[in-house]
Order: C-alpha cells, then sequence, then structure tokens
C-alpha cells in the first residue's frame, strides 16, 4: 500500500488520492467520480470500522471456540485482542462460563 499525502485535504480528496497512487489509469476519472461521491454521500456522518464485519464474526467465533472460561489473557494474546475485548465478546455473545 502506498503512502497517501495527509495533508488538510477532507476523507473524499484523500480517498481519491489514495486510488489514483494505487490505480494510475483512474486518474482521467477521478475528479468526476469525487463529484459523484460527494453529490451522493453530502452531509452523511459516518465510522470506518478497521475490520469488516467478517473479519469481526470471525474473531468472535476464535473468541469463543478457544475461551474456557479461565482463560481470556491467554486467548487474547493469540488473538491481538485486549482481555477486556475478550470477555466483551464473550459477554455480547451470551455465552458467559
Amino acid at each position: 500500500m502506498s503512502d497517501v499525502i495527509l495533508d488538510n485535504s477532507d476523507l473524499v480528496d484523500r480517498i481519491f488520492e489514495f486510488i489514483v497512487l494505487e490505480f494510475p489509469d483512474m486518474r482521467a476519472r477521478a475528479e468526476e467520480l469525487k463529484q459523484m461521491a460527494r453529490r451522493e454521500f453530502a452531509g452523511i456522518e459516518t465510522y470506518i470500522p478497521r475490520r469488516s464485519q467478517a473479519e469481526r464474526d470471525k474473531v468472535v467465533q476464535d473468541v469463543l471456540k478457544m475461551f474456557d472460561g479461565r482463560n481470556a489473557a491467554e486467548v487474547g494474546r493469540r488473538l491481538h485482542l485486549s482481555r477486556a475485548t475478550v470477555y466483551r465478546i464473550i459477554k455480547t455473545s451470551g455465552r458467559s462460563k
């Protein structure tokens, strides 16, 4: 992944800078697509999660598979999660031991 130039650009500008860096052949249409994106999503505030829903579901399944009631720290280490996140996943899944 290429480094995107960080300046005072907004998210749309930064996304299209990234796209053009990764796909130079898109440069010709980038400005047109940027304006279309602005019209489509104008005024909308959103959160962009680090992981996709599929990735989050996989983490939940892995935690549920590995957790035995006493090994939250070990599960967290193996999955690169905090112990609190392991307990939060267990609690929200409805499976407490």
